[in-house]
């Protein structure tokens, strides 16, 4: 992101000061939220609060919380039940490439929306207003290079009779994808039922 900035020869500094207050309003990134948001201000919003919420994250969980998107001409639209399919095709086609697919957001927020510092409730992971209203700005895909040297590691491993497995949080999908490059799995097995663990138990 920063690399993107320089390029764009954006005061990275300059923004900061004037869009982040020194009280931040933030919701970190962490397994169960899937996501992470940050209320930014001195904008110029759909009214005179001038703050906005903005989200990134898993994007199957973010598109489900957007009610509108931008088009490609930059205009806020409905999101309808043709838009969420194509938007789940390109979720799957990027998968299927290995990519860890991302989507940013945002919403125009109001005073006290969701509490005086919108962080309720407090006792949850997901915040009222990272749950509805967003407005889809675009999804993405990242990758993580394997490195050269994985794949005959772990065919190495497997001819001595060791069976590896992989613990992750991406999309089902794009792990399977994964697990083929890393030579965990055969392309021909990418279609078998996974067994999916999470949550607390799993470490016991």
């Amino acid at each position: 992101m920063t690399d993107l900035l320089d390029l764009a020869e954006c005061d990275q500094e300059a923004l900061k000061k004037l869009h982040l207050p020194e009280h931040k309003i933030r919701f970190p990134f962490n397994s169960k939220r899937k996501r992470m948001s940050t209320v930014i201000e001195n904008l110029v919003t759909k009214n005179d609060y001038g703050k906005r919420l903005h989200v990134k994250g898993a994007s199957e969980i973010v598109k489900d919380c957007c009610s509108h998107y931008l088009d490609s001409d930059g205009t806020e639209k409905l999101l309808t039940d043709e838009i969420h399919s194509k938007i789940d095709a390109t979720i799957n086609s990027f998968a299927e490439d290995a990519l860890r697919t991302i989507a940013l957001a945002y919403k125009d927020i109001i005073p006290n929306e969701g509490g005086n510092e919108h962080d309720e409730p407090q006792d949850q992971d997901v915040k009222n207003i990272e749950k509805s209203g967003l407005t889809l700005i675009c999804i993405f895909g990242i990758q993580d290079i394997i490195r050269d040297e994985v794949p005959g590691a772990v065919a190495q491993i497997h001819r001595a009779g060791v069976t590896v497995r992989m613990v992750t949080g991406d999309n089902i999908t794009t792990a399977k994808a994964i697990a083929v490059q890393c030579n965990l799995i055969e392309a021909g097995d990418k279609d078998k039922e996974a067994v999916c663990m999470e949550g607390p138990e799993f470490y016991k």
